[in-house]
């Protein structure tokens, strides 16, 4: 995982009340998942597994492998019709197109069709300079509109594909913080692969210490973060890729060129929403480090490292 928590937690004596320790693990959005509860005994218990089930919802509506999901529907009817779309759906890909625009297509939620060709869903393969070519054609999120009022989400050109994995890990993230908040949880973390959610105050005090880990080195680490809540993100070329003829080929795309994108090894990107912080990583890895930084849209997130 990207991001892993630096020191052990414990339950603890906390304002006064019995805080229990409640921690969730499973594998879902092609991730693993992890959401760690501090509540009082039974209510830990129960938020713990309501946040789990959430997850699983999510999944359901955005996972491309399911036929019934809201994102298979979409790619189903590009050029079509638009979808009505659960009222998470048509948030996501607001976010999605949101970072596309501020970006200016460095992160790009149409890039079903490039993620295809390169087949990293069945271990990765280079393809042809005319698959590429004819898969980089439908990449383009302009061509995605979104009806709030109705509900829809169009995809206006047959063949194009919406593949949101670099913004619907964050995004349930936040759905989820809040949700735990709402249910009155005092603190809590909650992981989605390199994606993360922090709520509350550290139950032993001080800020949430978070490790980023090293692109190299699956035990070391390159830097600790110290948050006082919020959201942080990590997007790096060791999280999926294969490699052929010596060359490493990784899954973070660059939408103007079809192949992965070059320069950077790992960013991490600390935003003020979980979506925001995942999809703004993929664009600064894009990006690269000079242009990430100094770009204007860099006022929505706090750094990259």
């Amino acid at each position: 995982m990207a991001l892993l928590i630096a020191a052990a937690f414990f339950a603890a004596l906390w304002h006064g009340g019995r805080t229990e320790r409640v921690e969730r693990t499973a594998i879902m959005m092609d991730t693993s998942v992890r959401v760690v509860v501090y509540a009082g005994g039974w209510d830990a218990e129960s938020a713990a597994d309501a946040a789990m089930d959430s997850i699983a919802r999510l999944e359901s509506l955005w996972h491309p492998g399911r036929a019934d999901s809201d994102v298979s529907r979409i790619n189903a009817a590009a050029g079509a019709e638009p979808v009505v779309v659960a009222p998470e759906t048509v948030e996501l890909v607001q976010a999605a197109l949101q970072v596309a625009r501020e970006s200016g297509g460095a992160f790009d939620p149409t890039i079903g069709p490039l993620a295809a060709a390169w087949g990293f869903g069945e271990g990765g393969r280079v393809p042809d300079a005319a698959e590429l070519e004819a898969a980089r054609a439908l990449v383009s999120w302009r061509d995605v509109h979104v009806d709030p009022e109705a509900g829809t989400v169009f995809l206006s050109r047959p063949g194009m594909q919406l593949e949101l994995g670099a913004v619907a890990k964050g995004f349930a993230a936040r759905l989820v913080r809040d949700q735990l908040a709402q249910a009155g949880v005092r603190a809590a973390l909650v992981q989605l692969g390199g994606s993360i959610a922090l709520l509350g105050d550290r139950p032993e005090g001080g800020p949430w210490r978070i490790a980023v880990q090293h692109p190299r080195d699956p035990q070391g680490y390159i830097a600790t973060l110290s948050l006082d809540g919020g959201y942080a993100d990590t997007a790096g070329d060791y999280q999926r890729y294969f490699e052929a003829d010596g060359v490493r080929y990784h899954h973070i795309l660059d939408p103007s060129t079809g192949y992965p994108a070059r320069g950077m090894a790992s960013v991490t990107v600390v935003a003020p929403r979980g979506e925001l912080a995942d999809a703004y990583a993929t664009a600064a890895f894009v990006l690269g480090m000079e242009e990430g930084i100094a770009s204007s849209w860099n006022a929505a997130w706090r750094g990259s490292w």
